[in-house]
């Protein structure tokens, strides 16, 4: 049988699209004594051997070494492409777990789907992805995502597929690692012989970050990098208390104007003078070392505090900023911070306890010294009610006026409403000024006649019953029918 000149029904796999040839290695399946993961059994987070990888960096060089050694067949540049996606959404969480997506792995990679789920299955195979979860459309995802608030109508979608990138034992060994423990719990322990530790140095000094403000040695051009190719942006700051000093604008000799009325000058010297003897204008007060202390202070919170985990920690600081003030220290903010508990992670933390620790100051929950926590802003007292003396004045005349206009109205309607047997005046309906209580209500005959033309009103226990009696009798005639069916020759029910 003749083969299409469809790429995928050609029979060299070289000739197909989306496989680099450069990179393609024979099919040696037990390389440096690893074994292909082919079951789907040892595929799952729970039987794997592969320790778990949290960082992209670790990870993509694992993909890289396990797809240039040759172990399985297929691993190429492309797998490497769909390994640099995946590795790009790590950091979203703090485990490393990835949502599949395959849908928009297709539309940024520019590749069909039967060459990503290729490749994905052999990032499996090489014991660098397993399942966390895999995705079904028989469970709602939004029930889930929902919980209690989740209504009938809400609407459905499916689970998606979770998989935790990992790196296989053959790779930790080559590296020169030592493990601990076993499976997906595995941890790196230190390393071991002159390669391990050669190899060690050299990963660290490409994972070294710049330190702002430092700069490097001659000859050793260094690219701050936080993943792959994502330059440091130190443009905005992280807290209020940091601010990037402005590029000062001075005139130069070449032009401009390098006049100041003198009495702005004598009005700034003033200033400067006042501001001798207290802080500059934007400081805080606080000074670095403190801040450094502070900052040191919130990351024990972060790691006693659930819900603090992931913040910025200069924010969290900032916010913490009073109760360090106070005397406390990272015990009893962290106590503090606990006793709260609340229902969720807070989409911004900083503005969350900035806002809570005003509120329970002003509240008088938590007892912090008079000063450092800014009181909300109340109207005064009014004691003797002379805030709206004005507009009671104001309504009080009105309401006069409209008296004093109405007057005329309210005593002709008065004197056109008849006046009843005790005295007060009685309100008739239009039209029945001349009916009497003979004429409208009805007589004891008339009452008789209508109770004999009429059948008398049941209760409804008598009603409930006759429905529960035709019931029944509708119950046995029904039996008795199929009775009488089973009975008739030839007939099978």
């Amino acid at each position: 049988m003749m083969p299409h000149a469809r790429a995928r029904c050609q029979p060299d796999p070289t000739a197909r699209r989306q496989i680099d040839i450069v990179t393609t290695r024979p099919d040696v399946p037990r390389t440096a004594g690893f074994a292909v993961v082919s079951e789907h059994a040892q595929q799952w987070i729970s039987r794997t051997n592969s320790r778990r990888i949290r960082t992209r960096r670790e990870w993509m060089r694992a993909v890289r070494w396990m797809v240039a050694a040759g172990v399985r067949a297929g691993a190429n540049g492309t797998t490497i492409r769909v390994a640099q996606d995946i590795a790009g959404r790590m950091g979203r969480s703090k485990h490393g777990h990835v949502a599949y997506c395959l849908d928009g792995m297709v539309r940024r990679l520019q590749l069909s789907r039967r060459a990503v789920t290729l490749h994905v299955a052999i990032l499996r195979e090489l014991g660098l992805l397993v399942w966390v979860e895999q995705g079904s459309s028989r469970r709602n995802a939004l029930r889930t995502r929902r919980g209690a608030d989740f209504r009938i109508g809400d609407g459905f979608a499916r689970t998606a597929t979770i998989y935790a990138p990992v790196a296989p034992r053959v790779w930790d060994d080559a590296m020169g690692r030592r493990i601990g423990g076993d499976g997906y719990q595995a941890y790196v322990l230190g390393v071991q012989g002159e390669r391990g530790r050669a190899l060690a140095v050299s990963e660290a000094r490409e994972d070294q970050v710049l330190i702002p403000g430092q700069r490097p040695a001659e000859g050793d051009v260094q690219e701050v990098l936080v993943g792959e190719g994502e330059p440091v942006d130190n443009q905005s700051s992280c807290t209020p208390s940091v601010q990037l000093p402005k590029p000062r604008r001075t005139s130069t000799v070449d032009g401009g104007n390098n006049y100041r009325p003198r009495k702005r000058a004598a009005r700034s010297e003033e200033v400067q003078g006042s501001r001798k003897a207290g802080r500059g204008q934007g400081s805080t007060g606080w000074s670095a070392q403190r801040t450094a202390w502070a900052m040191s202070q919130a990351r024990f919170v972060q790691l006693n505090v659930w819900w603090t985990q992931g913040s910025c920690v200069r924010q969290l600081a900032f916010a913490l900023r009073p109760l360090f003030e106070g005397g406390w220290g990272w015990e009893e903010c962290a106590r503090e911070l606990a006793r709260w508990a609340p229902h969720m992670r807070p989409r911004h933390v900083a503005s969350y306890v900035t806002s809570e620790v005003r509120r329970r100051v002003n509240q008088a929950v938590l007892d912090l010294p008079e000063g450092l926590v800014a009181p909300y802003r109340q109207a005064p007292a009014d004691e003797e009610g002379q805030r709206h003396r004005a507009l009671y004045d104001a309504w009080r005349a009105y309401a006069d006026r409209r008296t004093q206009e109405t007057a005329a109205l309210r005593g002709h309607v008065r004197s056109l409403t008849p006046r009843s047997s005790v005295g007060r005046r009685m309100r008739v309906p239009r039209g029945m000024e001349d009916a009497r209580p003979e004429n409208v209500l009805l007589s004891s005959g008339e009452i008789q006649a209508l109770t004999a033309a009429y059948p008398p009103i049941r209760s409804n226990e008598e009603l409930w019953a006759e429905v529960e009696e035709k019931a029944a009798e509708r119950l046995l005639r029904e039996e008795a029918l199929w009775a009488e069916r089973r009975r008739a020759p030839g007939v099978r029910l």
